[in-house]
């Protein structure tokens, strides 16, 4: 005779509805989210997350058997497994909480320990001692004492130990949002884990088995506090997907009403509010996959855009490094031109000297040859001295030793004075040199004389070596209201492209006129726009083009 199917049969309806509703949502539920979980945030926190809840999952099928089930046998087989099962939900609880809290793996060590804590039980389980014998009357088996005492005292450490880690975070005064996650989970698996222990402890010890069956409902309240944890806190990295399970579990909670609808009408009202149910939540899953895609776009976009913030970032590196070699260069090659040009002057002023001793026959006469040499020879050497003196200049200018000596001068007799003497190497070219101001005198400045002499030296020189034949005008003038003085230098020489007057004033730029005159260093525009800048002043170029002249201009301010 099978005493299970008498005592099944004689439990009243709540019990057996309790039994079920108390197992099978929980196990839909939990296989449910494990599962989302897992196959959306494959790390290690939800392979735990899912091995604990499918291993919970059989404990809660295996404990359903014991209570619905009419088969003796059946029961006696899955009873004898459920303490081995029990201790290993715990074991992984205690896993998940020990990663969940140092985020990353535990030791190889310590897995070979914990493995070896469900040892006894495994071993008891597999050898048929885990349960004693079976009451066929009452429809129960006998539990091994020795068993249960273990599983007690492996429980107990495991939440004391669980306990700790939840009070470290309160001593360590941590209240980030992602101490507030670990709290939550930790708390709410310490929780529930407590409490099945406690009525499973007082049940077998009272007798009261359909405690075991109120201590479930608070499952549901442990995955309340994960789906919060997963989908607000986003401790698995995903958010969107939540709404899909909440949906889910909403319909299985309705589905869950069947257990205690007795009334065919209330039957079928269920079943619809679940077919419309399942209709709104097509279209609003459909509205979420648009969301998704349109978030995976954006997170996609923000990726790239971050990875060329990335680049430009070691780009910028990059070019610093390179900018800071060129800078050390640059004042390597500023010091090289300066000990050079230093060296330089000394030699050549000699020459200078000595040719011109030579022209002026101090050494006695020379024939014209000889003169015609000799000049050729000073003209060069005075070409060469130029060069030197503006590289000294440039060298000065880099290493911020340029000095000027401001003071008050009649811009009229300086101007006027180089007119004069430079009017006698325009004439060797057949060139005629003139100068003229604008009758506004007095034309008075305060400046460095001998560093804007310079300027106009280097003007008027240019214009005389980049003009074959006609004339060159220097004027001065000067605006009243603007308080401005105006040199300017104007010749009928190879004039200047549009395309090269931008870049004129600039450190060796010398556009065209390098293939006129190949004696020059590109230096002394740039000079120029230097002394007349330091002088609060500017310099600038006009021409109407190549072969039509061109006039350089020099604006001060009216002492």
């Amino acid at each position: 005779m099978n005493s299970c199917y008498i005592f099944v049969t004689t439990l009243n309806t709540t019990q057996v509805t309790l039994a079920n509703y108390s197992h099978i949502i929980p196990i839909v539920l939990s296989l449910i989210l494990g599962c989302l979980v897992f196959f959306k945030s494959k790390n290690l926190f939800s392979r735990l997350f899912l091995a604990f809840i499918v291993v919970f999952s059989l404990w809660l099928i295996g404990d359903l058997i014991t209570w619905t089930a009419t088969n003796y046998r059946l029961i006696y087989t899955v009873w004898s497994f459920l303490d081995y099962l029990e201790i290993v939900f715990y074991i992984l609880g205690l896993y998940f909480a020990t990663v969940f809290i140092r985020k990353s793996d535990i030791s190889a060590l310590l897995k070979i320990a914990f493995f070896a804590l469900t040892v006894p039980a495994l071993y008891m389980t597999v050898t048929k001692q885990s349960v004693l014998g079976f009451n066929q009357p009452m429809c129960e088996a006998f539990n091994n004492d020795f068993l249960g005492y273990y599983k007690l005292a492996l429980e107990s450490l495991i939440l004391i130990v669980m306990a700790i880690y939840m009070l470290v975070p309160f001593l360590k005064k941590l209240t980030t949002k992602a101490k507030a996650a670990d709290l939550i989970v930790l708390g709410s698996m310490f929780l529930f884990l407590a409490t099945f222990g406690v009525t499973e402890y007082l049940a077998s010890t009272t007798g009261y088995y359909e405690m075991n069956l109120y201590s479930l409902f608070l499952l549901p309240i442990f995955l309340i506090a994960i789906i919060y944890s997963v989908f607000e806190l986003d401790i698995f990295n995903f958010k969107i997907i939540g709404t899909h399970y909440l949906v889910i579990g909403l319909m299985v909670l309705i589905a869950g009403q069947l257990f205690f609808i007795s009334s065919e009408t209330d039957r079928l009202l269920t079943i619809l509010t679940i077919v419309i149910t399942l209709g709104l939540s097509v279209i609003l899953f459909r509205n979420l996959k648009k969301e998704s895609d349109q978030r995976v776009r954006i997170e996609k976009l923000s990726g790239e855009l971050q990875a060329s913030k990335m680049r430009i970032e070691e780009s910028n590196l990059k070019l610093e490094d390179a900018n800071d070699k060129l800078k050390g260069l640059d004042k390597l090659k500023t010091e090289f031109l300066s000990l050079a040009s230093h060296q330089l002057r000394s030699p050549l002023t000699a020459i200078n000297g000595y040719t011109s001793m030579l022209l002026a026959g101090d050494f006695g006469a020379v024939n014209d040859k000889q003169k015609e040499m000799i000049d050729r020879v000073f003209e060069s050497s005075r070409h060469l001295t130029t060069v030197v003196e503006d590289l000294l200049n440039v060298s000065k200018i880099e290493q911020g030793g340029m000095k000027y000596t401001m003071a008050p001068f009649d811009f009229e007799k300086a101007a006027k004075d180089l007119a004069t003497d430079l009017s006698v190497t325009a004439e060797k070219k057949g060139l005629k040199l003139s100068f003229e101001t604008d009758g506004k005198a007095p034309y008075t400045v305060n400046g460095d004389m001998e560093k804007l002499r310079q300027v106009m030296l280097n003007l008027i020189d240019n214009s005389i070596k980049y003009t074959k034949e006609g004339s060159i005008k220097v004027k001065l003038a000067k605006d009243d209201k603007k308080k401005k003085i105006t040199w300017s230098v104007s010749d009928t020489g190879m004039g200047i492209p549009p395309e090269i007057k931008e870049t004129l004033f600039q450190k060796f730029a010398r556009g065209e006129g390098a293939k006129m005159n190949t004696t020059g260093s590109g230096l002394g525009l740039y000079l120029a726009r230097i002394i007349a800048e330091a002088h609060k002043g500017r310099v600038w170029a006009d021409s109407e083009g190549a072969g039509k002249g061109s006039t350089f201009s020099l604006e001060l301010d009216a002492a």
